[in-house]
């Protein structure tokens, strides 16, 4: 019988019992691909990660919904190296920030880790480059899935799916109201069904507070088809919508990067901040997204198996 040693965290937050839950097996070495998938039902969060020696990175990182694996996710990115540095499972220097890099299935990707007295205080991952591909032209049969009213919607810009490296469905929201009175998972089977017909599992739902200066954004993130009805708090999906609203023009870069924060989970009780920050060049064109958070431990423990 082998025994892994495992954490739990609330990520994007610094408040226990708040953000978005991760199950995080810092020393995976052993555990075969299939059992990860077992472990990461059994744990039941909407992400595991599993971590691993690599040839190519400082680590490399597994991650897991109950249901699938995943090339890159937010929370899991940020939660993961937000541990491995708080426990001192990698040399972490005396300087502010540290750059190491992930081996994902995405790639190699990497991730600045921010230190005060060598302790963590802020981790931002780089996304990959944005791929914005179908939209939704008549939002109907989407609003429908959702449990919305087919006006709850916005047309312009039209419901998009972009990718940071998973493919998720940006759909604009009229009001926060709106926004607010969807049934959690939107109508489960019925949406998971109109995600797959657009390449996705994700659906990123969202609502523009009107602000002086700031760019915020209240949002929801349902994915029935990866066992996750509601999503706290979704890194990946912030990246890509961030992306979006810099794509539309519906935010505006300062000195060639656009500044957003992401407000998600309170509608089930799981209140989480994501920061999101998208490079542009001078002729608007994306050059980097990253994203970026907070997280706490709050449980630790051993699987055996």
């Amino acid at each position: 019988m082998s025994t892994f040693k495992f954490y739990q965290l609330d990520v994007f937050t610094d408040v226990p019992l708040t953000g978005n839950a991760l199950a995080v097996f810092p020393d995976a070495e052993g555990m075969a691909g299939d059992v990860m998938q077992r472990v990461a039902r059994e744990m039941n969060l909407s992400e595991t990660t599993f971590v691993l020696p690599s040839e190519r990175a400082t680590r490399h990182v597994r991650i897991f919904t109950p249901n699938a694996e995943l090339p890159l996710a937010g929370h899991p990115t940020i939660g993961t190296w937000w541990l491995l540095a708080e426990r001192g499972m990698i040399e972490v220097p005396n300087i502010p920030v540290y750059r190491i890099t992930q081996e994902v299935g995405a790639g190699i990707l990497p991730v600045d880790v921010h230190l005060e007295h060598g302790r963590p205080t802020r981790v931002v991952m780089v996304q990959t480059l944005p791929e914005f591909l179908a939209t939704v032209d008549d939002a109907g049969e989407l609003s429908a899935a959702l449990g919305a009213a087919r006006d709850h919607l916005i047309g312009t810009p039209p419901p998009q799916v972009v990718s940071t490296a998973l493919p998720q469905l940006m759909i604009p929201f009229r009001s926060l109201e709106a926004l607010t009175s969807l049934p959690s998972g939107g109508m489960g089977g019925d949406l998971a069904a109109v995600l797959k017909r657009f390449g996705t599992d994700c659906a990123m739902c969202y609502w523009m507070e009107s602000t002086v200066g700031d760019n915020i954004a209240r949002c929801r993130m349902f994915a029935p088809g990866l066992g996750v009805p509601e999503d706290p708090a979704t890194g990946s999906a912030a990246g890509a919508l961030g992306a979006y609203l810099v794509r539309h023009q519906l935010v505006t870069p300062r000195d060639g990067t656009a500044a957003v924060t992401i407000l998600q989970g309170a509608e089930i009780n799981r209140p989480s901040t994501i920061h999101v920050e998208v490079d542009v060049d001078g002729g608007g064109s994306i050059t980097e997204v990253r994203v970026g958070g907070t997280a706490v431990t709050v449980i630790s423990g051993e699987v055996s198996l």
